[in-house]
């Protein structure tokens, strides 16, 4: 990838403009390099770099659309291919934090209104024409999958074994909650929805809502599956702070039982994930406490 220098050349080469400072970002999206690059008169910008020549194919065409819908989205000032033969885009900076590190200091007040506020980002973009297919694409695409269970790979129906370890005890759990919200799967049409949009991706600042980032595709299928991506990180990252925001999305959501059993899979979903991630590294501490909470969230959608 590219380092502060580079990434400063780039942005004066493709702006036209001398950077003042360029700042690597301490944040992962796809294996995207994410610089803050500081321009005259107060200006900043965010300079994203992939390997992939077209990792932003779309990203301009999404953030206009959602632009139109009212969405407070970012604004593309360039793109185009690095020397290396990967991409870049340049995009207005965007003031805040993700909501992750906000919600410690925020009151239940403003946890309400962000709660409230992306889940009507998220209708009006669940308003958008339906997909052909469930699963990633660009607005308006057709991705492939034919059911949204496929997303999930194949189904399985193995009992847990008496010497099992925790994580396969917990994927078993898992597989045995997947069957009981086939039929919720089964009752979905391929809505638009913004899956990323969880506690990264909301930027917060003195608890105000500043913006949404991050569309280089959308999601067609189960709108309720970012609810449960956030309840996991609210689980995992942000703990008790974060319980009543968790809990306002729900509200705002008013999922009938089925649709909540099924939120309640998507968070014990990437819980189970994130306890295989830290067992994998040999972060025994982490993954001892993440088996404790993946263990709260599968025991909700068991009842």
């Amino acid at each position: 990838m590219i380092d502060d220098e580079q990434a400063a050349e780039l942005v004066r080469a493709a702006l036209h403009m001398p950077p003042l400072a360029a700042e690597r970002q301490l944040l992962t999206q796809s294996g995207n390099c994410i610089f803050r690059v500081d321009l005259p008169e107060g200006q900043s910008t965010v300079l994203r770099v992939s390997p992939h020549r077209n990792a932003f194919a779309h990203t301009g065409r999404n953030l206009g659309i959602l632009r139109e819908m009212e969405l407070p989205v970012q604004t593309v000032l360039a793109s185009g291919a690095t020397e290396s033969g990967g991409s870049f885009i340049i995009l207005n900076w965007i003031p805040g934090r993700d909501l992750a590190y906000e919600l410690p200091q925020m009151c239940p007040e403003q946890m309400t209104r962000v709660a409230e506020t992306v889940t009507e980002y998220q209708k009006r973009v669940g308003c958008l024409p339906r997909s052909n297919g469930f699963g990633w694409a660009p607005i308006g695409g057709h991705p492939t999958f034919a059911q949204w269970t496929n997303i999930f790979g194949e189904p399985a129906n193995d009992s847990i074994a008496v010497d099992a370890t925790p994580l396969a005890q917990l994927r078993a759990r898992l597989r045995a909650v997947r069957r009981s919200v086939e039929p919720h799967f089964a009752s979905l049409s391929p809505t638009c929805f913004l899956d990323d949009l969880t506690t990264k991706n909301v930027l917060v600042e003195r608890g105000e809502l500043q913006g949404v980032i991050d569309f280089d595709t959308v999601c067609y299928g189960d709108p309720l599956m970012s609810v449960g991506t956030t309840l996991a990180h609210l689980a995992a990252d942000v703990g008790e702070a974060g319980r009543f925001y968790g809990e306002e999305l729900i509200r705002c959501w008013s999922p009938r039982v089925d649709a909540l059993r099924a939120t309640r899979f998507y968070a014990a979903l990437w819980l189970v994930g994130f306890v295989a991630a830290a067992d994998a590294v040999g972060e025994i501490a982490r993954a001892t406490e993440l088996v404790g909470i993946a263990d709260v969230m599968l025991s909700l959608a068991e009842t």
